[in-house]
Protein backbone atom coordinates (compact mmCIF):
# COMPACT_ATOMS: atom_id res chain seq x y z
CA UNK A 1 0.00 0.00 0.00
CA UNK A 2 1.32 3.44 -0.89
CA UNK A 3 1.92 5.50 2.24
CA UNK A 4 0.20 8.85 2.71
CA UNK A 5 3.59 10.60 2.47
CA UNK A 6 4.40 8.93 -0.84
CA UNK A 7 0.94 9.76 -2.06
CA UNK A 8 1.54 13.44 -1.31
CA UNK A 9 4.90 13.38 -3.07
CA UNK A 10 3.35 11.76 -6.13
CA UNK A 11 0.60 14.37 -6.12
CA UNK A 12 3.20 17.12 -5.80
CA UNK A 13 5.12 15.86 -8.80
CA UNK A 14 1.93 15.48 -10.80
CA UNK A 15 0.71 18.96 -9.95
CA UNK A 16 4.05 20.55 -10.82
CA UNK A 17 3.93 18.92 -14.22
CA UNK A 18 0.30 19.85 -14.62
CA UNK A 19 0.88 23.50 -13.76
CA UNK A 20 3.94 23.93 -15.96
CA UNK A 21 2.61 22.27 -19.12
CA UNK A 22 -1.14 22.81 -19.25
CA UNK A 23 -3.39 25.69 -20.24
CA UNK A 24 -7.02 25.61 -19.22
CA UNK A 25 -9.96 27.85 -19.97
CA UNK A 26 -10.36 31.08 -18.01
CA UNK A 27 -13.90 31.90 -16.88
CA UNK A 28 -13.96 34.72 -19.47
CA UNK A 29 -12.69 32.42 -22.21
CA UNK A 30 -8.99 33.32 -22.04
CA UNK A 31 -6.21 30.77 -21.69
CA UNK A 32 -4.87 30.48 -18.14
CA UNK A 33 -2.20 28.60 -16.23
CA UNK A 34 -4.62 28.09 -13.34
CA UNK A 35 -6.00 24.56 -12.92
CA UNK A 36 -9.71 23.94 -13.01
CA UNK A 37 -11.03 24.46 -9.47
CA UNK A 38 -12.53 20.97 -9.33
CA UNK A 39 -9.07 19.42 -9.79
CA UNK A 40 -7.99 20.89 -6.46
CA UNK A 41 -10.77 19.34 -4.39
CA UNK A 42 -9.43 16.38 -2.38
CA UNK A 43 -6.19 16.43 -4.38
CA UNK A 44 -4.20 19.01 -2.46
CA UNK A 45 -5.29 18.76 1.19
CA UNK A 46 -5.28 15.52 3.15
CA UNK A 47 -7.31 15.90 6.37
CA UNK A 48 -6.23 13.39 9.00
CA UNK A 49 -8.24 12.88 12.18
CA UNK A 50 -6.43 11.36 15.17
CA UNK A 51 -7.90 10.18 18.47
CA UNK A 52 -4.63 10.26 20.41
CA UNK A 53 -2.62 12.52 22.72
CA UNK A 54 0.53 11.36 20.91
CA UNK A 55 0.90 12.30 17.26
CA UNK A 56 3.35 9.46 16.66
CA UNK A 57 3.37 5.84 17.88
CA UNK A 58 0.83 6.25 20.71
CA UNK A 59 0.60 3.72 23.53
CA UNK A 60 -1.13 0.46 22.73
CA UNK A 61 -4.18 -0.43 24.80
CA UNK A 62 -2.12 -3.30 26.25
CA UNK A 63 0.27 -0.65 27.66
CA UNK A 64 -2.54 1.24 29.38
CA UNK A 65 -2.31 2.31 33.01
CA UNK A 66 1.46 1.83 33.29
CA UNK A 67 1.41 -1.49 31.46
CA UNK A 68 -1.48 -3.24 33.22
CA UNK A 69 -3.84 -2.90 30.26
CA UNK A 70 -6.61 -1.82 32.65
CA UNK A 71 -8.75 1.30 32.44
CA UNK A 72 -7.87 4.12 34.80
CA UNK A 73 -10.22 4.48 37.78
CA UNK A 74 -11.38 7.77 39.26
CA UNK A 75 -9.35 7.80 42.51
CA UNK A 76 -11.70 9.68 44.83
CA UNK A 77 -15.13 11.23 45.15
CA UNK A 78 -17.21 8.84 43.06
CA UNK A 79 -19.66 6.40 44.66
CA UNK A 80 -18.71 2.71 44.75
CA UNK A 81 -17.92 1.24 41.33
CA UNK A 82 -19.76 -1.78 39.96
CA UNK A 83 -16.93 -3.33 37.93
CA UNK A 84 -18.75 -6.50 36.88
CA UNK A 85 -17.73 -7.47 33.36
CA UNK A 86 -15.13 -4.70 33.01
CA UNK A 87 -12.92 -5.68 30.04
CA UNK A 88 -9.27 -5.01 29.43
CA UNK A 89 -8.86 -1.83 27.41
CA UNK A 90 -7.79 -3.82 24.34
CA UNK A 91 -11.23 -5.47 24.36
CA UNK A 92 -13.34 -2.37 25.00
CA UNK A 93 -15.71 -1.61 22.10
CA UNK A 94 -15.57 2.05 21.06
CA UNK A 95 -17.92 3.69 18.55
CA UNK A 96 -17.40 7.23 17.24
CA UNK A 97 -19.74 9.31 15.05
CA UNK A 98 -18.26 12.59 13.76
CA UNK A 99 -20.74 14.91 12.06
CA UNK A 100 -18.29 17.33 10.45
CA UNK A 101 -15.13 19.40 10.90
CA UNK A 102 -15.01 23.17 10.44
CA UNK A 103 -12.37 25.90 10.61
CA UNK A 104 -12.56 29.67 11.04
CA UNK A 105 -10.30 32.63 10.33
CA UNK A 106 -12.43 35.11 12.32
CA UNK A 107 -10.37 35.57 15.47
CA UNK A 108 -12.41 38.26 17.24
CA UNK A 109 -15.76 36.59 16.61
CA UNK A 110 -14.67 33.34 18.25
CA UNK A 111 -13.28 34.73 21.50
CA UNK A 112 -14.58 33.37 24.82
CA UNK A 113 -15.37 29.90 23.47
CA UNK A 114 -17.74 31.05 20.70
CA UNK A 115 -19.98 32.84 23.21
CA UNK A 116 -20.66 35.65 20.71
CA UNK A 117 -22.12 33.27 18.13
CA UNK A 118 -25.79 32.93 19.04
CA UNK A 119 -27.68 32.50 15.76
CA UNK A 120 -27.61 30.16 12.79
CA UNK A 121 -26.69 33.09 10.55
CA UNK A 122 -23.75 34.01 12.79
CA UNK A 123 -22.53 30.41 12.80
CA UNK A 124 -22.70 30.21 9.01
CA UNK A 125 -20.72 33.43 8.72
CA UNK A 126 -18.12 32.27 11.24
CA UNK A 127 -17.28 28.77 10.00
CA UNK A 128 -15.74 27.40 6.81
CA UNK A 129 -17.24 23.96 6.25
CA UNK A 130 -14.20 22.10 4.95
CA UNK A 131 -15.38 18.60 5.92
CA UNK A 132 -19.20 18.47 6.03
CA UNK A 133 -19.61 14.72 5.52
CA UNK A 134 -20.31 12.40 8.43
CA UNK A 135 -17.76 9.72 9.36
CA UNK A 136 -18.45 6.72 11.61
CA UNK A 137 -15.71 4.61 13.24
CA UNK A 138 -16.01 1.40 15.26
CA UNK A 139 -13.50 -0.95 16.86
CA UNK A 140 -15.80 -3.90 16.15
CA UNK A 141 -19.19 -4.50 14.49
CA UNK A 142 -22.26 -3.45 16.47
CA UNK A 143 -24.75 -5.24 14.23
CA UNK A 144 -24.80 -7.90 11.53
CA UNK A 145 -27.13 -5.73 9.47
CA UNK A 146 -26.05 -3.06 7.01
CA UNK A 147 -24.62 -0.13 8.97
CA UNK A 148 -22.87 3.18 8.44
CA UNK A 149 -19.56 2.13 10.00
CA UNK A 150 -19.18 -0.78 7.60
CA UNK A 151 -20.32 1.22 4.56
CA UNK A 152 -17.76 3.97 5.31
CA UNK A 153 -14.91 1.51 5.99
CA UNK A 154 -15.08 2.68 9.59
CA UNK A 155 -13.45 -0.38 11.16
CA UNK A 156 -10.24 0.21 9.22
CA UNK A 157 -10.43 3.97 9.79
CA UNK A 158 -10.81 3.39 13.54
CA UNK A 159 -7.47 1.56 13.50
CA UNK A 160 -5.87 4.57 11.82
CA UNK A 161 -7.72 6.97 14.14
CA UNK A 162 -6.15 5.27 17.18
CA UNK A 163 -2.69 4.17 15.98
CA UNK A 164 -1.18 7.59 15.23
CA UNK A 165 -1.46 7.34 11.46
CA UNK A 166 -4.73 9.27 11.34
CA UNK A 167 -7.97 8.46 9.52
CA UNK A 168 -8.50 10.27 6.25
CA UNK A 169 -11.57 12.51 6.55
CA UNK A 170 -13.26 13.57 3.27
CA UNK A 171 -12.60 17.27 2.84
CA UNK A 172 -12.30 20.28 0.57
CA UNK A 173 -9.23 22.50 0.34
CA UNK A 174 -10.13 25.94 1.79
CA UNK A 175 -7.61 27.61 -0.55
CA UNK A 176 -8.85 25.93 -3.75
CA UNK A 177 -8.87 28.26 -6.72
CA UNK A 178 -6.04 30.47 -5.41
CA UNK A 179 -2.53 30.10 -6.79
CA UNK A 180 -0.67 33.02 -5.19
CA UNK A 181 -0.75 35.49 -2.33
CA UNK A 182 -0.19 35.31 1.41
CA UNK A 183 -1.13 32.34 3.56
CA UNK A 184 -4.60 32.39 5.10
CA UNK A 185 -4.40 32.36 8.90
CA UNK A 186 -7.04 30.31 10.72
CA UNK A 187 -7.64 30.36 14.47
CA UNK A 188 -10.33 27.79 15.26
CA UNK A 189 -11.16 24.20 14.47
CA UNK A 190 -14.49 22.65 15.44
CA UNK A 191 -15.00 18.88 15.46
CA UNK A 192 -18.67 18.00 15.86
CA UNK A 193 -18.96 14.76 17.83
CA UNK A 194 -22.47 13.35 17.38
CA UNK A 195 -21.96 10.20 19.40
CA UNK A 196 -19.15 8.51 21.34
CA UNK A 197 -20.01 5.16 22.90
CA UNK A 198 -17.75 3.22 25.25
CA UNK A 199 -18.99 -0.36 25.16
CA UNK A 200 -19.21 -1.26 28.83
CA UNK A 201 -21.07 -0.11 31.93
CA UNK A 202 -23.53 -0.99 34.66
CA UNK A 203 -26.69 0.67 35.92
CA UNK A 204 -28.95 -1.08 38.46
CA UNK A 205 -32.03 -2.58 36.82
CA UNK A 206 -31.26 -1.11 33.39
CA UNK A 207 -30.66 -3.04 30.17
CA UNK A 208 -28.19 -0.67 28.52
CA UNK A 209 -28.89 -2.10 25.06
CA UNK A 210 -32.42 -0.67 25.38
CA UNK A 211 -31.32 2.86 26.24
CA UNK A 212 -28.01 3.34 24.40
CA UNK A 213 -28.11 3.70 20.63
CA UNK A 214 -25.42 4.09 18.01
CA UNK A 215 -26.21 4.50 14.33
CA UNK A 216 -29.84 3.67 15.26
CA UNK A 217 -28.89 0.30 16.76
CA UNK A 218 -29.08 -0.61 20.43
CA UNK A 219 -25.60 -1.22 21.86
CA UNK A 220 -24.18 -2.16 25.24
CA UNK A 221 -22.48 0.73 27.02
CA UNK A 222 -22.94 4.48 27.37
CA UNK A 223 -23.00 7.32 24.89
CA UNK A 224 -20.73 9.70 26.79
CA UNK A 225 -21.31 12.78 24.61
CA UNK A 226 -24.04 14.11 26.96
CA UNK A 227 -21.69 13.52 29.91
CA UNK A 228 -18.84 15.42 28.21
CA UNK A 229 -20.96 18.43 27.24
CA UNK A 230 -20.17 20.31 30.47
CA UNK A 231 -17.54 20.09 33.18
CA UNK A 232 -18.42 18.59 36.55
CA UNK A 233 -20.11 21.18 38.74
CA UNK A 234 -21.26 23.41 35.88
CA UNK A 235 -24.41 25.36 36.76
CA UNK A 236 -24.66 27.77 33.81
CA UNK A 237 -25.28 25.65 30.70
CA UNK A 238 -26.15 28.45 28.31
CA UNK A 239 -22.83 28.16 26.46
CA UNK A 240 -21.81 25.78 23.70
CA UNK A 241 -21.45 22.11 24.73
CA UNK A 242 -17.76 21.23 25.03
CA UNK A 243 -17.92 18.52 22.35
CA UNK A 244 -20.35 20.06 19.87
CA UNK A 245 -18.06 21.34 18.68
CA UNK A 246 -14.92 20.07 20.34
CA UNK A 247 -13.11 23.37 19.91
CA UNK A 248 -9.47 24.12 19.25
CA UNK A 249 -8.50 27.79 19.58
CA UNK A 250 -5.02 28.95 18.65
CA UNK A 251 -3.24 30.15 21.80
CA UNK A 252 -0.32 32.52 22.34
CA UNK A 253 2.92 31.16 20.91
CA UNK A 254 1.28 28.69 18.53
CA UNK A 255 1.89 29.08 14.81
CA UNK A 256 0.71 26.12 12.74
CA UNK A 257 -2.70 27.03 11.33
CA UNK A 258 -1.70 28.84 8.14
CA UNK A 259 -3.13 27.60 4.84
CA UNK A 260 -0.92 28.53 1.90
CA UNK A 261 -2.24 29.13 -1.61
CA UNK A 262 -0.71 27.33 -4.55
CA UNK A 263 -0.54 23.72 -5.63
CA UNK A 264 1.74 22.04 -3.07
CA UNK A 265 -0.07 19.16 -1.31
CA UNK A 266 -0.35 19.44 2.45
CA UNK A 267 -1.81 17.70 5.49
CA UNK A 268 -4.31 19.21 7.90
CA UNK A 269 -4.10 17.19 11.12
CA UNK A 270 -6.87 17.38 13.73
CA UNK A 271 -6.55 15.35 16.90
CA UNK A 272 -8.13 14.72 20.29
CA UNK A 273 -6.87 12.89 23.40
CA UNK A 274 -9.35 10.01 23.41
CA UNK A 275 -7.35 6.78 23.37
CA UNK A 276 -4.93 7.46 26.24
CA UNK A 277 -7.40 9.14 28.60
CA UNK A 278 -10.28 6.74 29.29
CA UNK A 279 -11.29 6.22 32.91
CA UNK A 280 -13.93 4.43 34.97
CA UNK A 281 -16.33 6.86 36.66
CA UNK A 282 -19.57 6.46 38.57
CA UNK A 283 -22.63 8.66 38.94
CA UNK A 284 -24.28 9.27 42.29
CA UNK A 285 -28.01 8.68 42.72
CA UNK A 286 -30.16 11.00 44.82
CA UNK A 287 -29.94 8.63 47.80
CA UNK A 288 -26.14 8.48 47.57
CA UNK A 289 -25.99 5.06 45.94
CA UNK A 290 -24.39 4.31 42.58
CA UNK A 291 -26.70 5.17 39.69
CA UNK A 292 -24.26 4.09 36.98
CA UNK A 293 -20.67 2.99 36.40
CA UNK A 294 -19.18 3.79 33.01
CA UNK A 295 -16.02 4.59 31.09
CA UNK A 296 -15.55 8.21 30.06
CA UNK A 297 -12.66 10.68 29.68
CA UNK A 298 -10.41 11.02 32.73
CA UNK A 299 -11.02 13.97 35.04
CA UNK A 300 -7.43 15.21 34.90
CA UNK A 301 -8.65 18.78 34.32
CA UNK A 302 -11.86 19.13 36.38
CA UNK A 303 -12.33 16.82 39.35
CA UNK A 304 -15.36 14.55 39.01
CA UNK A 305 -17.18 13.47 42.18
CA UNK A 306 -20.23 11.54 41.11
CA UNK A 307 -21.90 14.28 39.03
CA UNK A 308 -23.74 13.47 35.81
CA UNK A 309 -21.48 15.98 34.02
CA UNK A 310 -17.84 14.97 33.55
CA UNK A 311 -16.57 17.09 30.65
CA UNK A 312 -13.50 19.25 30.13
CA UNK A 313 -10.88 16.52 29.86
CA UNK A 314 -11.01 15.90 26.12
CA UNK A 315 -9.08 18.52 24.15
CA UNK A 316 -8.28 19.19 20.52
CA UNK A 317 -5.37 20.60 18.56
CA UNK A 318 -4.86 21.01 14.83
CA UNK A 319 -2.01 21.99 12.52
CA UNK A 320 -1.14 22.31 8.86
CA UNK A 321 1.82 20.27 7.64
CA UNK A 322 3.71 20.81 4.39
CA UNK A 323 5.76 17.59 4.13
CA UNK A 324 8.22 18.92 1.56
CA UNK A 325 9.27 21.70 3.96
CA UNK A 326 8.99 19.88 7.28
CA UNK A 327 11.59 17.90 9.22
CA UNK A 328 11.42 14.79 11.38
CA UNK A 329 12.93 14.25 14.82
CA UNK A 330 14.97 11.25 15.90
CA UNK A 331 15.12 11.28 19.71
CA UNK A 332 17.14 9.19 22.14
CA UNK A 333 17.16 9.29 25.94
CA UNK A 334 13.83 7.74 26.86
CA UNK A 335 13.75 5.20 29.68
CA UNK A 336 10.74 3.25 28.47
CA UNK A 337 8.57 4.47 31.35
CA UNK A 338 5.00 4.17 30.05
CA UNK A 339 3.88 7.29 31.92
CA UNK A 340 6.41 9.61 30.20
CA UNK A 341 6.29 11.47 26.89
CA UNK A 342 8.59 13.40 24.61
CA UNK A 343 6.46 16.44 23.76
CA UNK A 344 7.19 19.25 21.29
CA UNK A 345 5.87 22.80 21.65
CA UNK A 346 6.65 26.07 19.92
CA UNK A 347 9.29 28.09 21.80
CA UNK A 348 6.90 30.67 23.25
CA UNK A 349 3.96 28.46 24.13
CA UNK A 350 2.61 28.60 27.67
CA UNK A 351 0.27 26.46 29.83
CA UNK A 352 2.18 23.36 28.78
CA UNK A 353 0.36 21.02 31.18
CA UNK A 354 -3.18 22.02 30.24
CA UNK A 355 -3.09 21.58 26.46
CA UNK A 356 -2.15 19.07 23.79
CA UNK A 357 1.42 19.30 22.49
CA UNK A 358 2.16 20.26 18.91
CA UNK A 359 3.58 16.74 18.59
CA UNK A 360 4.40 13.96 21.04
CA UNK A 361 5.38 10.31 21.40
CA UNK A 362 5.89 7.99 24.40
CA UNK A 363 9.45 8.14 25.78
CA UNK A 364 10.34 4.57 24.89
CA UNK A 365 13.81 3.04 25.07
CA UNK A 366 16.10 3.45 22.08
CA UNK A 367 15.34 5.85 19.26
CA UNK A 368 11.86 7.26 18.75
CA UNK A 369 10.60 9.27 15.79
CA UNK A 370 8.34 12.29 15.48
CA UNK A 371 7.34 13.28 11.95
CA UNK A 372 6.43 16.59 10.37
CA UNK A 373 7.79 19.47 12.44
CA UNK A 374 7.47 22.78 10.60
CA UNK A 375 10.28 25.34 10.59
CA UNK A 376 10.97 27.56 13.59
CA UNK A 377 12.26 27.36 17.15
CA UNK A 378 10.74 24.67 19.34
CA UNK A 379 11.16 23.13 22.78
CA UNK A 380 11.30 19.43 23.56
CA UNK A 381 9.83 18.54 26.97
CA UNK A 382 9.80 15.41 29.07
CA UNK A 383 6.27 15.22 30.47
CA UNK A 384 5.13 12.65 33.03
CA UNK A 385 1.84 11.42 34.45
CA UNK A 386 2.98 11.18 38.08
CA UNK A 387 0.15 12.68 40.15
CA UNK A 388 -3.23 10.98 39.91
CA UNK A 389 -2.51 8.34 37.29
CA UNK A 390 -5.04 9.22 34.58
CA UNK A 391 -3.23 9.19 31.25
CA UNK A 392 -2.64 12.94 30.96
CA UNK A 393 0.84 14.25 31.84
CA UNK A 394 0.86 16.58 34.84
CA UNK A 395 4.58 17.11 35.51
CA UNK A 396 7.46 18.71 33.59
CA UNK A 397 10.59 16.63 34.19
CA UNK A 398 13.88 18.50 33.92
CA UNK A 399 14.61 21.48 31.69
CA UNK A 400 13.20 21.57 28.15
CA UNK A 401 15.60 21.36 25.22
CA UNK A 402 15.40 24.23 22.72
CA UNK A 403 16.08 23.33 19.08
CA UNK A 404 15.55 24.87 15.66
CA UNK A 405 14.00 23.41 12.53
CA UNK A 406 15.26 24.98 9.28
CA UNK A 407 13.19 26.33 6.44
CA UNK A 408 12.61 23.87 3.62
CA UNK A 409 13.50 20.85 5.71
CA UNK A 410 12.73 18.56 2.76
CA UNK A 411 11.76 15.79 5.20
CA UNK A 412 15.29 15.65 6.63
CA UNK A 413 15.88 14.21 10.11
CA UNK A 414 17.12 16.15 13.14
CA UNK A 415 18.78 14.02 15.83
CA UNK A 416 18.20 14.99 19.47
CA UNK A 417 19.49 13.43 22.68
CA UNK A 418 17.39 14.28 25.72
CA UNK A 419 16.96 12.40 28.98
CA UNK A 420 13.39 11.46 29.91
CA UNK A 421 13.72 9.06 32.86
Amino acid sequence: MISKTNRLLCLSAFLLAFVSDCKVGHWEGNASDNPVVSTLFNNRMLLLLKGTYATDSPLEFSEYNNGTGNAYEDPAGDPTFNLAGLPKMANLPIYVDIGEIRISSKYQDGLNNLSQIRTVAAAKAFWDNIAPNREVYCTQPYTLNANTCRSLNGEFKMIQFLNGEGAEFPSNDPTSGTSSGLASQYYYTGTYIRSLVTGWGNSPGVDLTKVTFFDNYGVYGFNIVPRLAYAAGTTDKSGYPLVFPLLYSVQAGEADMDFKPGFEPYIFEVRMNLKENLMVHSIKAADGSTAATLISISDWKVNHQGQTDMGGGILSRSRTIYPSGASSLSITGGSGNLTHYFAVFRENETNILSKLPLAATPARNGTVKIKYINSGTHKLYCLADTGNLNGFPDTIVGTPLTFSVPENGNMSTISLSYSCP
